[in-house]
């Protein structure tokens, strides 16, 4: 049985860096094409979610977040932050169970490596994630002012998000192959794990008695960390993060593991 190296994953990412690029790019270009405003969209949509957020739970609902946390930053643009943040991992695991079938011309092409595909569509996320910050960043400046300086640690909070997103995707995209059932079950656990995140509301809102648990949800230092920084100007020091970076590696070790063990069986499923 072959052992693979904890480094494996991160090596075999940086020998095909310039193919995954150029194929993330063509994944982008190709989710745009054809239509009238092509690539603008990239920018559309985010614009209309934000809208619709503030309206909503700003005007609609009323809803406010504690001045404590975010100073005098709307609420559209807290929740915007969190959702920022979390469609990283909900694209990519969302496309998971389907991704080795949307290519199976490359598995039956013995010398491609497959294994890239999920990096594929981390980048194409990340990409996303880059215009969403980059509207977040500017709608704040206009709305509070200079954004701060403890955006510069964001990177700390991606990695660990970024590597637990790879595993998850390795792990949906094979097991996806032999279970089509997966497709469902991806979609409901990352609609589960959404509302079970603290997107919509604070950490104070759940029970004293639920919080250990509620705790385990990788997503709540994750997103907490991220809007401290930016909401706070707060250097991501949640000792939750550390865990999280941890056990992120190891998804995407044991991600990484269970694919290379199985795509050889992928062609004669497909």
């Amino acid at each position: 049985m072959e052992i693979y190296h904890p480094l494996a994953f991160l090596r075999n990412g940086w020998t095909h860096r310039r193919l995954i690029l150029r194929l993330a790019r063509r994944k982008i270009e190709a989710r745009y094409r054809g239509s009238i405003l092509g690539l603008i969209w990239v920018l559309i949509q985010p614009l209309l979610m934000l809208a619709i957020y503030a309206f909503v739970f700003g005007t609609v609902l009323g809803s406010r977040w504690p001045l404590a946390q975010v100073g005098d930053a709307p609420f559209a643009l807290v929740l915007f932050s969190g959702m920022v943040l979390y469609s990283v991992f909900s694209e990519c695991v969302n496309e998971a169970p389907n991704l080795m079938l949307a290519n199976e011309i490359h598995i039956k092409q013995m010398r491609f490596p497959i294994e890239i595909l999920p990096w594929v569509s981390l980048v194409a996320a990340l990409f996303g994630f880059s215009i969403n910050l980059a509207l977040l960043v500017a709608f704040y400046f206009f709305a509070v002012g200079p954004p701060p300086l403890a955006l510069l640690w964001i990177p700390l909070i991606l990695a660990p998000l970024a590597l637990m997103t790879l595993g998850v995707t390795w792990m949906f995209s094979w097991a996806g192959v032999f279970l089509r059932d997966l497709n469902q079950i991806a979609g409901i656990l990352t609609t589960a794990l959404l509302f079970l995140s603290p997107v919509f509301y604070t950490i104070e809102r759940i029970p004293e008695s639920l919080r250990p648990l509620y705790a385990l949800n990788p997503f709540v230092p994750l997103i907490e960390s991220f809007r401290g920084a930016l909401f706070a100007n707060r250097f991501p020091d949640n000792p939750g993060l550390l865990a999280v970076g941890a056990g992120a590696w190891a998804v995407a070790w044991l991600g990484y593991i269970g694919f290379m063990r199985t795509k050889k069986g992928f062609a004669d499923v497909l």
